[in-house]
């Protein structure tokens, strides 16, 4: 608690949070396959849907390719799974404590490049 507390850790995460919420809501104009964004802090996530009028869920399959592609650029993010089949649909986020702005829009970045490539046809 005390280096929390004497390194901003707290501080840090709610503006990294705020950083990474706000760059996948700016991603969700781009790609309509974001179909919300939800978190606290920097623990974030990112629904992806085939549908946003109906909500349907994005195949898994597709958000498992956005997850490995991601993995492939040096940006490790996680995907909901094994919960409720068909309904894994989110990517995860949980960068570290002391991300940089730098690293938030490296991890964006990297969705936006992943998302354009899955999801192009």
């Amino acid at each position: 608690m005390k280096i929390i507390e004497d390194e901003e850790l707290l501080a840090n995460t709610q503006a990294m949070g705020d950083r990474l919420t706000s760059n996948l809501w700016a991603l969700s104009e781009k790609h309509g396959v974001i179909g919300d964004v939800r978190g606290k802090g920097l623990f974030c996530g990112a629904e992806l849907v085939a549908d946003r009028a109906s909500k349907e869920p994005a195949a898994e399959k597709a958000v498992q390719a956005v997850v490995a592609d991601c993995m492939a650029q040096g940006v490790i993010i996680g995907a909901t799974n094994r919960s409720v089949p068909g309904f894994n649909n989110t990517l995860c986020f949980s960068p570290a404590l002391i991300s940089t702005p730098d690293d938030i829009d490296q991890i964006t970045d990297a969705v936006d490049a992943a998302l354009g490539r899955v999801f192009s046809s």
